[in-house]
């Protein structure tokens, strides 16, 4: 098992347990649910297919996705459920801490989810070989980490000839020998 399927299994369970423990509270819509089972189904795929670029890519921009639909239902709901929930005086205490608890695990997945897409961004480059730091699937710019069009890692060791520089003459060094003074 190599690594980044490691990270990739963490990070699929971890968002996994956070979405169950904040749709405890059912204060949340059916969405939240439905955008959190996509991105688990991607997250799957991921893990499944270890080779593809594909499954990480569709995985990060569900991710991207959830992160703007968390913040809009969070805005949009929370006050809701926070009138339903905390200044109802019936309300048993334990409807309010599940409340909290739903509440807070909504709040930490969210926190999360951008951790999430830098990992799932490096699991995408460790998948490409790519050592430069740029988005897959669009051109390097320069001066934002890429190479302007090349590739992001030469192997000196077995170096073309043939380019820009190769009819500049490089000195190459020699072993010293010692001379024996008899």
């Amino acid at each position: 098992m190599n690594t980044p399927n490691v990270m990739l299994k963490v990070i699929v369970l971890v968002h996994f347990i956070l979405s169950v423990w904040a749709t405890m509270g059912g204060w949340l819509p059916t969405p939240y649910f439905y955008v959190h089972i996509a991105l688990f189904v991607c997250g799957l795929w991921a893990i499944a297919s270890s080779d593809s670029i594909d499954a990480i890519m569709m995985m990060l921009m569900v991710l991207a996705f959830s992160i703007l639909q968390d913040i809009i239902l969070l805005s949009l709901y929370e006050p809701r459920g926070y009138n339903s929930h905390e200044r109802d005086p019936k309300q048993p205490q334990s409807v309010l801490n599940e409340y909290r608890f739903a509440l807070g695990m909504c709040i930490l997945n969210l926190i999360l989810k951008p951790f999430t897409g830098f990992l799932l961004l490096r699991i995408c480059q460790a998948r490409s070989n790519d050592t430069a730091f740029n988005i897959p699937g669009i051109d390097r710019i320069p001066g934002l980490g890429g190479m302007g069009g090349g590739r992001g890692y030469e192997d000196i060791d077995n170096r073309q000839t043939s380019g820009p520089y190769s009819s500049v003459p490089v000195e190459s060094a020699e072993a010293h020998s010692t001379v024996d003074k008899e």
